[in-house]
This record gives C-alpha cells, structure tokens and sequence, in this order.
C-alpha cells in the first residue's frame, strides 16, 4: 500500500513537472483571472498612461477626464475648446508628465491637473489616420411578394481591404522617445514636426509630387509617418509619393526611398531600427526593405504577378509578416531576404483568408491573425443556422504550424467581429480578445474566462498588464442596432431610426469598465 500511495506521489509529481515546463501548463497554472474594478459613466474611448496609474478618458458631453486607474476615482477634468468625441485622439507622452490631444488642432495639457500647457497649429491632425476606414456595408432587400425587408452585410472588397492596412497598422511613435518632439499632420497633408516645450513648428517634412502621367493622382495623399526607435530618424510617406528619410533634429533629408510603382499604403521602422519596410498597392505589389541609417535597398519581395503587403514586424527579430495577392501568408527574415515560413492554411477548416490583423506575443513565437467572418445573406434570412464563432488564429511564428483558432461560446453576427481587438499579456502567458465578447485565454488558445459585457467602441490594456479599460453598449442597444452605428455616437439615433423594427430602444450612454487582471 506504501509503494502504490509512493508511486502515486511521483506520478503527480512529474506530471505536474511536465506541465510546467510545457507552456500550455504554465499559463493554466498561472491562474490568470479578471476581475471588475470599477466602472466609467459616458465615457467614449480612454488612453494610458506610461506608469498605468493614470487613465485619460474622453467623456461624452462632458470633455476629456483623467482618473485614478486603480480607485476610479476623478484626478482632473480638462477643458478643451475642442469636440469631445470618439475620434479624438488621446495620448501621454513618453514620461507621462503630459497629455496630448488630437480634436480641432493639437494640445498639450499636464497630466497631474488637467492644466493646458500650450496649442500647435490649428488643423495639425493625427499624422497615422485617414478619414475613410472600409467596413461591412448594409445592404437592404425588399421582397415584393411578402411586403418584407430583409437586412444583408456586404463584407469590404478585396482591393478595399488592401487600402486599409495602414489604418489597421497606425504607428505609436509619433512623439520622440525623448518626448521633446511631435510629429503632426498639417492641413494639407504634409508632415510637420513641433516643438513640445514650446508648441513652436520645427519643420515641415515636404513630400515629393507625384508627376506621373496617365495616373490620375489628385496631389500627394495624405502623409503617415513616425519616429525611429532610437529617436533620431524619421520616415514620411504618401499615398501618392516617395517615401523619405529625415534627420530628426534638424529636419534634413537623409534619403529619397526612390519612387514606388502604385499608391504607396505604409512604411515602417523595425522594432531595433535597422530596416524599413515599403509596401505599395494597384500595380506594384511588392515589398521593399531598406537600411535605415543610410536608406540603400536592400531586398524586394513580390512582383506584379506575385503580389505581397508588407503587414507587421516580428518585435523580438528581424523578420516580418506579409500576405500575398492569393491571400496566403509568409513570414521573411529582413537581413537575408529568405522565407522563414508559410502559414499552414490547410490547417484550419475555415477559408483562410483576407487576415488583416497580426499580433505577435511579447517573445515573438506566436503569431496571432484575425479570423475572417463573412457575413451571409442566408444567415440574415435565418435559413442557415450556427452563425459565425471564430475570432482569430494562433500559429508558430517559426514554423507556421496552427496552434489553435478561438472561438465563441455564443454565435454572432459576422459583421460585428471587425471590431475585435487583442492584446498579449507582458509576460505572454495569457491573451485578452475584445470586441462583441470579451475572453482571456492561456497562451496556447485555451479559454480561462469570458467577461461580462462587450468592448465594441474601444478597448485597451494598461502598460504593466494589470488592468484592462472595456468601452462598450448595454445588452438591449447592442440587439437592436448594428455596428455600423457604433463608431460615431452623434449618429446613432439616425442610422437606428433607418433600420429598426418597431419601438426605439431605450439608449444608455456608453460605460468604460475597468478590470484587474492578475492571479487569485
């Protein structure tokens, strides 16, 4: 009997030595919970700051507030001329001493009282955003016969989804690592770069006209652009230009990127600096690395019969994520050139397609892609049932062998999903997705729990991992309206009135709950 009871114990001990060592095991182990810490009334989109302490929040009627993260409680209200609404944007700087906001021009205010601190330009805008973002499209079908209207999502097209990856892939290094500059977008388009001590313009960052003929361009497009890591580079493009190399404290040109043949839809620092990446549309296709430091090319990839987009850097190495026109994706290593893997979409019962969405754990060997959901006519109808589950996939970045898909518990409208949302934990052994559902899952997609509530206007993770902020709807507006109307909250009475049936819901202001993310 001591034998057995001995030999019990050392079979659960290597089993748990096992599951340990296996990753899997260790975020199970781990234990990884949520829990609701508070919640934000009115609130429409929120922003970190660096220490996580601090959570700056745009409020609906009311403006721009700051709050004590952990307590929920008001630290400072700021009064900004500006329209408070959802695309207002919201950001510290580097130390986090500072806010910025981005309404009808950019201004700096202090992060401790809300105190304004001076005003750029009027009409600088967020230099890494477009006004046109593609989303699914309600298509109504009256049926003479019955007298009935039916509602039917039209997923965006192929070439839409291509012209979005730079929405999709907005950098964060607007601000210099050292916090004394901002780079800002003038209102025609260019880049320009400020002083952050003393709100005063640096200079402007001119593109290069685009005078091709037969082309059609309307002028340059507006300019992306964003600082090297170390601070002492910065890279502008246009969607109708050349994309261009500055030096950071005197606004030289370093180097022209030569001119790119189609539009020009993004251009990226890698994380360590040492290469940029190009990518361009229509009838290039193809993606260019380049050195940094000195912009010489390096390495092409694609061709208009073989057509790739650059999508995502890798933040651990050099390597990158492209998808290809056949709607494949591969993974490269930028110092060679080589392919380091394709994604096994063989793998997955679903098409595998159409991914917009890449997200590498903090370690990089696990790449996450949104799942892609089309919505259905037949759905709609309800002929067809079990509508669509899948949020996105997991796959080994080395191997690109699947890992796991996630899924919901419930189903939902396909066009919902576009809103999802992802976030690795600092350590990455636990995953949070955001959208219709709110779940947070081990780090080999297995669920550990799902939050009450939905993140469909806005979601973010604080910097330490340790709380997450949720903007979204109440149950009953969510059921009786679309996506569509979720993004600009002005609307949303006039686009409901146009497809609901029946009596008007009761609309309760969107709510921020904040949750605490850790172990028991």
């Amino acid at each position: 009997m001591l034998r057995t009871v001995s030999l019990a114990v050392c079979v659960c001990f290597a089993v748990s030595q096992f599951a340990w060592l296996h990753p899997a095991g260790r975020a199970r182990q781990a234990n990884v919970r949520a829990r609701l810490r508070h919640t934000i009334a009115d609130s429409v989109s929120h922003s970190w700051s660096p220490d996580s302490r601090t959570l700056a929040v745009v409020v609906s009627g009311r403006g721009f507030m700051l709050y004590d993260a952990a307590a929920g409680k008001v630290l400072a209200e700021i009064k900004h001329h500006g329209p408070p609404t959802q695309k207002a944007g919201i950001f510290f700087t580097p130390d986090g001493r500072a806010l910025i906001i981005h309404a009808d021009r950019v201004s700096l205010y202090d992060a401790a009282d809300g105190r304004a601190l001076r005003e750029f330009a009027e009409g600088t805008t967020p230099i890494n955003s477009y006004e046109k973002f593609f989303k699914p499209v309600e298509k109504s079908n009256y049926d003479s016969d019955t007298g009935t209207t039916t509602t039917e999502w039209e997923s965006p097209s192929d070439e839409e989804e291509l012209m979005e990856l730079p929405t999709r892939y907005l950098s964060d290094r607007v601000v210099s690592p050292d916090g004394k500059l901002l780079l800002a977008r003038a209102k025609e388009g260019r880049a320009q770069v400020f002083d952050i001590g003393t709100g005063g313009l640096k200079f402007t960052l001119e593109p290069i006209p685009d005078t091709r003929p037969g082309k059609g361009w309307k002028g340059f497009g507006d300019a992306l652009g964003e600082f090297s890591p170390d601070g002492r580079l910065i890279l502008t493009t246009h969607r109708n230009s050349t994309p261009r190399l500055w030096n950071a404290e005197t606004g030289a040109l370093v180097a022209n990127l030569t001119p790119q043949p189609g539009i020009v839809i993004g251009a990226r620092f890698s994380h360590d600096g040492k290469f940029v990446a190009t990518t361009t549309f229509a009838d290039g296709g193809v993606v260019k690395l380049w050195e940094a430091a000195t912009g010489k090319l390096l390495h092409t990839i694609g061709a208009p019969k073989d057509r790739h987009y650059f999508a995502a850097w890798n933040p651990r190495n050099n390597t990158f994520v492209t998808k290809t026109s056949q709607w494949e994706v591969d993974i490269w290593n930028a110092e060679t050139g080589a392919l380091v893997a394709k994604l096994d979409g063989k793998a997955v019962k679903e098409k595998f397609d159409k991914n917009l969405t890449f997200v590498y754990s903090p370690d990089g060997k696990i790449l996450l892609t949104q799942a892609r959901n089309t919505a259905s006519f037949w759905y709609n109808l309800g002929v067809k049932k079990g509508k669509p589950k899948l949020i996105a996939h997991l796959w080994d970045a080395g191997t690109g062998a699947l890992i796991n898909s996630l899924r919901d518990t419930e189903p939902r409208g396909a066009h919902v999903y576009v809103y999802d949302k992802y976030f690795w934990s600092p350590a990455g052994n636990s995953l949070i997705t955001a959208g219709a559902s709110v779940k947070l899952w081990d780090n080999r997609g297995e669920l550990v729990q799902e939050l009450s509530g939905n993140a469909l206007m806005h979601a973010a993770l604080s910097p330490d991992g340790k709380l997450l902020a949720l903007t979204g709807l109440d149950g009953e507006w969510l059921e009786s309206t679309v996506a569509s109307t979720f993004i600009d909250i002005g609307k949303i009475f006039l686009d409901a009135g146009k497809i609901l049936v029946g009596r008007l819901p009761k609309f309760s202001p969107p709510q921020t709950h904040v949750w605490q993310i850790g172990g028991d």
